[in-house]
């Protein structure tokens, strides 16, 4: 019997890679682990094997034959728990300002990285805290991404934007007008917002 290649994964299901006996018939079983996962079809090679927990687990691969000796194969089988959801915080409305905080939650499982991910060219001071101020900001529109990653799991991604306004036009409404009653109406002169 061959078991496989140790495997490291994320999430509830593995896919068993045995050899196909070609003399007598293969049995798969679950020697230890934190919890008693549900072997799909415990004598195809390639089951699949579900309801895994995080932690490690040792299956066993076992080829009969009539009353010939048993032999057997263990692999390891190391369950990683999935990386902390990334919240990026609340989307950001600023006026005339060339700085903001980012605010992203603290990962319990896994490291998290601040990347910009459209805007015009902005400086993230440190990448790597999940609260960091961005400098070099213009008016417009720009985009961060919190990535949370562990192991070789899918990384948890979440985006934030943040507008940046510029301060509005002085007012000026125009000089003071004196009109006669017989007129009726005014005609106003504000100045164009630029």
């Amino acid at each position: 019997p061959a078991a496989g290649p140790a495997q490291t994964l994320c999430g509830t299901v593995v896919t068993m890679a045995g050899n196909v006996p070609t003399v007598g018939t293969g049995t798969w079983t679950r020697v230890s682990g934190p919890n008693t996962p549900v072997i799909t079809n415990a004598s195809s090679a390639t089951t699949t094997i579900t309801g895994l927990v995080t932690g490690t687990y040792v299956f066993r691969w076992t080829i009969t034959s009539g009353p010939c000796t048993v032999s057997a194969d263990d692999i390891t089988v190391t369950v990683n728990p999935v990386p902390t959801t990334a919240n990026a915080g609340a989307d950001q409305n600023l006026c005339a300002l060339t700085t903001a905080t980012l605010s992203g939650n603290t990962a319990t499982v896994g490291t998290g990285v601040w990347t910009q991910v459209s805007g015009s060219p902005a400086t993230i001071t440190n990448a790597s805290l999940p609260s960091t101020t961005v400098t070099g900001l213009t008016t417009g529109t720009y985009v961060f991404r919190w990535t949370i990653s562990f192991s070789n799991c899918t990384p948890s991604t979440d985006d934030v934007q943040i507008v940046i306004y510029d301060n509005p036009t002085t007012a000026a409404a125009g000089p003071d007008q004196t009109i006669c009653v017989s007129t009726g109406s005014v005609t106003m002169a504000g100045n164009v917002p630029t």
